[in-house]
């Protein structure tokens, strides 16, 4: 019984003590989610400003003429004009054509374009090119404020056509038409020629064609104008004993050129014959794009195109099997562009099992 005066308590809620946590909870997935969309719009906003701001400063000091594609456009001009197409220079010269007659004779209708628009086009071109490699418009606005890939196309060289034609190859046995024309202009891209012969039989009637069309180019080109190539084959005298000491050129043997370049390429071989042995696209498609005469690192620009062949397939298991920890790091490539969501099962939203969609982004 209760005390007189005294209410019971039996069958009253009883206090319960709490405490309340001075912190705040994490955020919830839609406000993380949200956040990284945030910290992504304002880099690509602060990176597209940036690249918008070099481009009009380039624009307004004289319309930011193109170191390589002045080579290109004045060899055009010279057959045109009836000129000598060959010239002996340093490594440093300017608006000197190295490559063989039939390009020179191929780019012809741009000698008859004022060489601004041509330097501009084939910015425009490499910038497709550089998309293709990097494999999402959003990594390769990212892509092209980095110094290397800037300065490539701010030079309009061949390279970034060449690391796509390599990755195109590697990825389609259509792109294996293009090997023989490259590897005649940089060399390194005809090291895939014997990396797709021997591991993947079905490109061996590609690569037989591709080569059989280039080499009749070649004899057409030939009759048509013999002297050029016996220019061209000159020069390949001076080029070997020519100084490989410029700003950014890397070099094994910088007083030999010849020498230098035949180093590199043998350690190119070797590591072609490693990737043939372990079917490493990756390790081939890095020997093919950095082989080359006149090695600069510029030119590793191209090596953006390991993420679409080979790192973003290691990314993408490594967010799916790594757990929340691995998703949680990733995320800034899904807001980006790089890799696909996944659903809340860990799987990539919009898959269909084992047949579907890889998770690569286009």
């Amino acid at each position: 019984m209760s005390s007189p005066g005294k209410s019971s308590d039996r069958g009253a809620p009883r206090a319960v003590w709490s405490w309340r946590c001075p912190f705040q909870p994490l955020p919830g997935r839609a406000t993380y989610e949200t956040l990284w969309q945030v910290f992504a719009v304002s880099l690509l906003l602060v990176v597209g400003v940036q690249v918008a701001a070099y481009l009009l400063s380039a624009v307004l000091d004289g319309w930011w003429p193109a170191y390589d594609t002045n080579a290109y456009w004045l060899a055009a001009r010279h057959i045109l004009d009836g000129q000598s197409l060959y010239q002996q220079s340093t490594i440093q010269g300017s608006g000197i054509y190295k490559y063989p007659p039939i390009f020179a004779q191929l780019a012809l209708p741009i000698g008859l374009v004022p060489e601004t628009y041509v330097d501009w086009a084939w910015r425009i071109v490499g910038t497709m090119f550089l998309r293709y490699l990097c494999g999402s418009w959003r990594l390769t606005l990212i892509a092209s404020l980095q110094w290397p890939v800037w300065t490539e196309l701010g030079l309009g060289n061949v390279t970034l056509a060449l690391g796509a034609a390599c990755l195109f190859a590697l990825r389609d046995r259509r792109g294996a038409y293009l090997l023989p024309w490259f590897g005649a202009l940089k060399f390194g891209p005809g090291l895939l020629i014997p990396y797709l012969w021997l591991t993947r039989p079905d490109y061996r009637r590609t690569l037989a064609i591709g080569c059989a069309v280039f080499a009749a180019a070649c004899a057409a080109s030939f009759v048509v104008a013999p002297g050029l190539w016996v220019d061209y084959l000159g020069t390949f005298g001076w080029e070997a004993a020519s100084e490989m000491q410029a700003m950014n050129v890397v070099a094994i043997f910088p007083d030999h050129g010849g020498l230098d370049f035949a180093i590199r390429l043998a350690i190119a071989a070797v590591a072609v014959v490693a990737a043939i042995r372990w079917r490493a696209d990756w390790l081939a498609f890095v020997a093919a794009v950095v082989t080359m005469p006149i090695l600069s690192i510029t030119r590793l620009a191209v090596l953006v195109g390991l993420w679409p062949l080979w790192l973003r397939d290691k990314a993408a298991a490594w967010r799916k099997d790594g757990g929340r920890l691995s998703q949680a790091a990733s995320e800034a490539f899904v807001h980006l562009g790089m890799l696909s969501r996944l659903d809340a099962a860990g799987q990539v939203e919009g898959s269909v099992g084992p047949g579907g969609r890889d998770g690569a982004v286009g």
